[in-house]
């Protein structure tokens, strides 16, 4: 399935112009969102994939504490300087784009086949932390390493709360609305040409870094009520 994407990484996006890369990348997530379904769907239903309503309200908690604390990590930093532009049109389709195309097919992919494959493989544990291995090496070859670890990161936390909650819908619109606000907030960022930038605001680091590093991980793992799913309801050794 992801074999397309070596040719692709070589020679198609280094030559992919602004004005076509768009419909590529609404091609390609398309193509993972069809794969997953396809591979998925083979051997379990649409609920063993995370889509089901279960555990809505923990992910977007949870889900929201982590967009904000990416927001403050942010919002501390000096970036080089940007005008992003926002039309409610440009909006409307951002929208359409990362909630319902980027973050259904990754959340599907990683949180959804991925996650429960290696579950009904070796447990929660394998899980968590092969479905979040995967998520940042996907990331690697557009993002960098230093992106790669971003996503690393996120995508530990979006798999414990895939552990905890049981389903991945509501990370599906959390996932969006990181990468929204993350495209007007950085529109032109480039993490290999980043170098160290200053931190301006070292209370918000300290709040948004609490929030992904201590906050979030803790009630997952501690304070959470067990869930009422079977599947979810042993403690991963981490």
């Amino acid at each position: 399935m992801f074999l397309p994407a070596i040719p692709a990484y070589l020679w198609l996006w280094p030559r992919v112009t602004d004005a076509s890369e768009s419909a590529f990348q609404v091609i390609a997530y398309v193509y993972y969102l069809a794969g997953a379904l396809f591979i998925g769907l083979r051997r379990w239903g649409l609920a063993d994939l995370g889509l089901k309503r279960q555990g809505i309200a923990v992910s977007l908690l949870c889900g929201g504490a982590i967009l904000v604390g990416r927001i403050l990590i942010t919002l501390s930093v000096e970036w080089p300087s940007h005008e992003p532009s926002l039309t409610p049109l440009h909006f409307v389709g951002d929208v359409l784009f990362y909630v319902g195309l980027v973050g259904l097919a990754e959340e599907l992919l990683f949180r959804g086949l991925i996650y429960h494959a290696l579950e009904t493989l070796s447990g929660a544990r394998l899980a968590i932390w092969g479905s979040t291995l995967a998520f940042a090496l996907y990331h690697v070859p557009g993002q960098g390493l230093l992106g790669g670890l971003g996503t690393f990161i996120i995508g530990g936390l979006f798999a414990a709360i895939r552990w905890r909650a049981g389903s991945i819908v509501g990370l599906i619109f959390v996932h969006g609305a990181i990468d929204i606000t993350a495209s007007y907030m950085l529109p032109t960022l480039n993490a290999g040409e980043l170098g160290r930038p200053a931190i301006i605001h070292p209370a918000e680091m300290v709040v948004g870094s609490a929030l992904l590093f201590f906050v979030v991980p803790l009630y997952l793992w501690k304070l959470y009520p067990w869930p009422r799913n079977p599947v979810c309801s042993e403690t991963p050794r981490v």
